[in-house]
């Protein structure tokens, strides 16, 4: 049976005269590839085809498979025949009674619900949808042409293939030649191509590298702020004794310093989770936003809590509760960082992806280095003419970032591209931003049930290390769970389908085995970053009575060392990773960490048990910067591993979500170091962290780096 369709939109349904005549547009591939790509995303279809018409005839000029249809074909068949493939060499008179020939002429849409069960006059591929399961078949005139698209399922009604709205044009040859940037959504885009490259490509990929670093620095900065404010809101407790920024609302013994000192551990633990939890939409955000809006909207959103920041450090009584508040709302910082690195990979030839990823993150990284040595400068001067709490400015911080990001967002939002494949078919501003907003949003129901639980359960496991240790762990999967929900039941069909053609890498075993080393590189980065201020102030700050350590080493004066050093590793082993291999620089950054890591963990029990802590500083520190450089140069390999690893539309995909999961690290390191703290064994955590990263030597070992290894990359 046909099924005509009358609710086909008016620009498809007007006759279309001349086809006898042959005097069609010549169509871009590119935008013809990347029309029937949107098309299979709105309807769930398993292939389409356009079909050009000239010279009294209907010829396959494109078509298009999703990739877990071809996987699904591969698995099946052992080949890489698709049913588009076949019908390539099809020819159909357009003066026939074939199906797309009728359309061609009629202008309206039809749909065949069952086509292994029409006649071959209706459609003479029947045997061919037989052999590749092919059962609904829909066709609606477009641009001079016919788009066809179908399914193994069996669709009852037309799906429409564009929203009413929505037209998307495939476009000239000539579209395919000039400038390709001059609108925002990029009119082609081939980096492989060495003439396309050198003439264009090189300068239009070095622009937004050089607009995207300074915003994502900064999303480091403002995300990783609270590892500095606590430190200095610590101090200033200190120095007041405890006037300043009591925190009344904790319940606190005014004498319970170590009490007071592993609750500030919560602020930084929390904005850890939620920067990492909003990395899970922003992992699969620039297919449907484009990755300008992410880069413009995540900087010019997290003004927002800077401002808070700013209004509520300036009073001494400032609750508890309204950091609790402001802190998760950093984590726009955090999850930037996900839809930045997936954004930026499309940009540059294979040959140049290591050094250019590298770069836009190990530049960005040192926004935590930024935070860590700005900011303590920041807090001590009246720049903004606010008064001191406990002698220092803290609410400065907010202000002070609340200026840059406003600086920042303004070239990302009038200068930046996005691929002629992501986004608004039509490079409407508007859709995009209101798909971010949507995938931002739900990404939000996440971080509040995570942050909320943490909050409510603090209870439930005070004056248990090891609670509190579950408890995060716990909290994390429970938070990306929830995301990972939210956004499948509650996104728009549009986004759902685009959400689905990226959620095949999670049938892939590689991407959980990149996510395990990823958690070891950049989780332990991030990680350290969050903790590294306090923990030198904990363990060199204090004699082991409690009473403050008269020659204890400034934090400010080393705490941004370690994020600087493993900042500036991060390109280091993206550019060694491109002259030898990522696995390579892999498996020896890993062999760092393990000793690295059992040696810092010697020294802190040393200096816990030490009337005289200050001595161990400097091995301490030594030993510190090392394991910092050894995360920073694999996190440039890791990156580069995956890029290489994976096709461009999964690798995408893969390095966000791999460093969505690892981002955890933000959360998770700062709540161990709180229990060790609370619980006398901050050298055991520090043990067990390499003993995981023991595990993390074999799997590139066994996987991508030894000879005969399954993927060497």
């Amino acid at each position: 049976p046909i099924h005509r369709c009358a609710g086909v939109p008016s620009y498809l349904n007007s006759p279309l005269k001349g086809h006898r005549a042959g005097f069609f547009m010549a169509h871009s591939p590119t935008k013809v590839q990347s029309m029937l790509r949107a098309v299979c995303e709105r309807t769930s279809a398993d292939y389409a085809i356009f079909w050009a018409a000239t010279n009294d005839q209907l010829s396959t000029f494109a078509h298009y498979n999703p990739p877990e249809r071809i996987e699904e074909l591969q698995k099946q068949r052992g080949d890489d025949d698709t049913f588009g493939k076949g019908s390539a060499s099809v020819k159909l008179e357009a003066g026939g009674d074939s199906l797309v020939a009728r359309v061609l002429r009629s202008g309206e849409g039809s749909l065949l619900n069952n086509v292994q069960e029409v006649s071959a006059e209706s459609f003479q591929r029947t045997d061919l949808a037989k052999t590749f399961g092919i059962r609904s078949v829909a066709c609606v005139p477009h641009e001079g042409g016919v788009l066809e698209y179908g399914t193994t399922q069996q669709w009852s009604t037309l799906p429409r293939a564009f929203a009413d709205e929505v037209r998307v044009a495939v476009g000239e040859a000539g579209a395919e030649s000039g400038d390709p940037a001059k609108c925002k959504k990029l009119a082609y885009w081939k980096p492989e191509d060495p003439k396309f490259w050198a003439e264009w490509g090189k300068r239009i990929a070095w622009k937004n590298l050089l607009i995207s670093v300074p915003n994502l620095l900064l999303m480091f900065a403002t995300w990783i702020m609270w590892s500095i404010l606590v430190t200095t809101v610590q101090t200033a407790n200190d120095a007041s004794n405890g006037a300043a920024y009591p925190f009344a609302d904790l319940g606190l013994d005014p004498d319970d310093s170590t009490g007071y000192k592993s609750s500030l551990f919560m602020l930084p633990s929390i904005a850890g989770l939620a920067g990492a939890t909003l990395r899970v939409p922003n992992s699969f955000m620039v297919a449907s936003t484009g990755g300008q809006v992410t880069n413009a909207m995540n900087s010019t959103l997290a003004i927002l809590p800077m401002v808070g920041i700013a209004l509520a450090l300036a009073s001494t009584d400032c609750p508890f509760w309204l950091l609790c508040i402001l802190a998760p709302c950093c984590g726009f910082g955090g999850g930037a960082f996900a839809s930045s690195m997936s954004g930026i990979s499309f940009f540059f030839p294979k040959r140049d992806q290591g050094m250019a990823l590298g770069l836009n993150a190990g530049i960005g990284n040192l926004g935590v280095s930024v935070t860590q040595l700005v900011l303590p400068v920041v807090c001590s001067s009246g720049i903004f003419g606010a008064e001191s709490v406990g002698g220092k400015y803290v609410m400065n911080a907010g202000w002070f970032y609340a200026i840059l990001l406003a600086m920042a967002a303004a070239p990302a939002w009038f200068l930046m591209n996005y691929m002629p494949n992501h986004g608004s078919p039509t490079g409407s501003l508007l859709a995009n931003v209101v798909a971010y907003l949507r995938l931002e949003g739900l990404g939000f129901v996440g971080v509040i049930c995570g942050t909320g639980l943490f909050v409510l359960s603090t209870p439930l496991v005070a004056g248990s290390p090891v609670l509190i240790i579950l408890r995060i762990f716990v909290l994390a999967i429970i938070a990306c769970l929830v995301t990972l929900a939210s956004m499948w039941f509650l996104s728009s069909s549009e986004i759902k389908a685009k959400l689905r053609v990226q959620a095949e890498i999670f049938s892939d075993k590689h991407t959980w085995l990149m996510t395990w080393l990823y958690i070891m590189t950049f989780g332990s980065f991030i990680g350290y970053s969050s903790a590294f201020p306090k923990l030198i102030k904990d363990v060199f700050g204090y004699l082991p009575d409690g009473s403050e350590n008269p020659n204890a080493p400034s934090v400010a004066g080393y705490a941004w060392m370690g994020a600087c050093v493993g900042s500036v590793a991060r390109p280091v082993g993206g550019w060694l990773s491109d002259k030898w291999t990522g696995a390579t620089v892999t498996h020896w950054g890993t062999v760092i960490e393990v000793v690295a890591t059992v040696a810092v963990g010697i020294f802190v029990r040393l200096a816990q048990a030490s009337s005289t802590p200050e001595q161990y500083f400097y091995p301490f520190l030594i030993c510190f910067l090392f394991l910092f450089g050894a995360t920073g140069s694999s996190n440039g390999s890791t990156f580069r591993q995956m890029s290489v690893m994976f096709p461009p539309e999964k690798a995408g995909p893969v390095l966000g979500w791999t460093s969505a999961v690892a981002a955890y690290g933000a959360a998770i390191f700062p709540a161990c170091f709180g229990a060790g703290l609370q619980g006398g064994f901050m050298d055991i955590v520090l043990y067990v962290f390499a003993a995981y990263y023991s595990t993390c030597l074999g799997v590139n070992y066994w996987y991508y780096y030894r000879k005969g290894a399954e993927k060497p990359c």
